[in-house]
């Protein structure tokens, strides 16, 4: 048989299979009895026997494309495809104010295109997108089950082997990073005197001073003065103006013996002042307590503080240097790298993960089948819709119908909002799910 023989067999080939296929799909969709349930067909067959009927929608989003699946969910809980975006206009690479239409083609015989309202989903393919579908709640909760098990197992093993090597791990890098910390603040020096002088400027005496003296002071004022009156009064009975007048005299004159007035003031504070304090002192102490504390609970300066502290962390220049610093102390500090990599890397590290390894690996296995798949089962749904969605970029954006509650609605109703719930794309079966 040549080349021409060979094709002209594979043209017949083709032409029997379409006749064979659509005289099946005529007997499923006989016209004999137009009200007969056509539930029971595949997708595919409803897709190749269905005149679709074409209706336009507004998509409020500008995100949805042609070809994008339109789904509905049917009576036993399964979705099943029952249109998809034929066009938008106006065209997606011009720039357009006005939300833009689409035209969907609808293929469900069972229901009519204007009784049905529209939502649309999408999946942009974020972490947060990717872990909500590969770990559900019930998911989740196997796979802690499955985890804290291993915990209570081996939890103790575990602490033993690994508690040393933190522990040395801990020891070894403090010293490294207090040395590398100081080399680094000293490095740079002239950016943080720069940044405390401008904080000076703009934080002390523009905003502190003025708090410090609009609502401490009258704080400390109305607790501290009755306690400060009360010890001064005292002091001042125990002090001697005569023996400080006469040593003040005594010391500017020209005699030898100088200092009287200063060595008087010592031995006033010691023997005079000193007792004075101790026996207020606890008197001293409530009175603090009660600026400190009335202090705190006022609103205005713990707003002020509050804020004061988040404009200096929030400024770029502390934030960058404190970046910088933090780098160089502990990323690109090679003593510490090295630290833990003699800790890590030693006899004893190597028997504590050959441990962990040994308990842990038939537990990692069940949570990878868990996400992934089995080979007896084949790979995960979830699984299988995240690698579509990540590497071959399908799958992100889709529709999905449902009947209207106030029955038909006119071409004014008919527009595709966003929905502000989380969904998985659906999965359709395109065959029957008992003959699989």
């Amino acid at each position: 048989m040549n080349r021409t023989h060979k094709r002209i067999a594979g043209v017949l080939f083709w032409i029997a299979m379409s006749v064979v296929t659509m005289a099946a799909i005529a007997r499923v969709d006989s016209p004999t009895d137009p009200d007969a349930d056509h539930s029971h067909r595949t997708p595919l067959v409803r897709f190749l026997s269905t005149r679709p009927t074409r209706i336009t929608a507004i998509d409020l989003s500008g995100r949805l494309r042609q070809y994008d699946p339109v789904f509905r969910m049917d009576a036993t809980g399964d979705y099943r495809q029952v249109g998809h975006v034929v066009d938008r206009t106006p065209d997606p690479s011009l720039p357009s104010t006005e939300p833009p239409s689409v035209t969907i083609a609808w293929y469900d015989s069972g229901l009519a295109a204007d009784e049905v309202q529209w939502v649309q989903y999408h999946n942009d393919g974020r972490l947060e997108d990717v872990a909500k579908l590969m770990l559900p709640e019930q998911k989740r909760e196997r796979i802690r089950q499955q985890l804290a098990e291993a915990i209570r197992l081996y939890g103790d093993e575990f602490s033993q082997a690994f508690q040393p090597l933190v522990q040395q791990s801990i020891q070894q890098s403090l010293p490294v990073i207090e040395s590398e910390l100081k080399r680094s603040i000293a490095r740079h020096r002239g950016d943080i005197d720069a940044l405390a002088k401008r904080w000076n400027d703009e934080v002390v005496r523009e905003r502190l001073i003025p708090l410090a003296r609009e609502e401490i002071m009258p704080i400390v004022k109305e607790h501290g003065r009755p306690t400060a009156e009360k010890i001064g009064q005292q002091i001042w009975e125990r002090a001697s103006l005569w023996r400080f007048g006469w040593r003040a005299v005594y010391d500017r004159t020209p005699l030898p013996e100088q200092n009287l007035l200063n060595e008087e003031w010592q031995r006033f504070v010691q023997k005079d002042v000193g007792p004075v304090l101790e026996r207020n002192m606890d008197e001293i102490v409530a009175t603090v307590q009660k600026i400190l504390v009335e202090t705190a609970a006022n609103p205005v300066v713990r707003g002020e503080l509050a804020d004061v502290a988040s404009d200096i962390a929030q400024d770029p220049e502390a934030q960058q240097l404190v970046k910088v610093i933090l780098q160089e102390t502990l990323v690109e500090n090679q003593r510490l790298r090295q630290v833990w990599s003699d800790v890590w890397q030693s006899e004893e590290a190597r028997r504590a993960i050959d441990l962990a390894s040994r308990r842990m690996e038939p537990v990692l296995r069940n949570i990878g089948d868990e996400l992934f798949g089995t080979q007896d089962e084949g790979i995960d749904p979830a699984f299988a819709l995240v690698l579509r969605n990540q590497i071959f970029g399908k799958d992100r954006r889709w529709i999905i119908a449902s009947p209207r509650q106030d029955g038909r609605g006119d071409s004014a109703d008919r527009v595709i909002p966003v929905s502000d719930q989380w969904m998985a794309y659906p999965i359709v079966y395109l065959a029957e799910k008992d003959a699989q």
